[in-house]
């Protein structure tokens, strides 16, 4: 009988991710924050502001 897997590894799962799905779920460790939070988006040069 097969032995089945209790967990997938993240790295497993990462590798099947796209490209887009990778930078929606992008996060940064902020020490001074106290862990990891979402990436801030940053401006285009060239758009206008808002």
């Amino acid at each position: 009988m097969p032995k089945f897997r209790r967990s997938v590894p993240m790295s497993e799962l990462r590798d099947q991710m796209t490209d887009e799905q990778k930078k929606q779920h992008e996060t940064t460790y902020q020490a001074s924050r106290g862990g990891w939070f979402k990436t801030a988006e940053k401006p285009v040069p060239g758009t206008p502001q808002k």
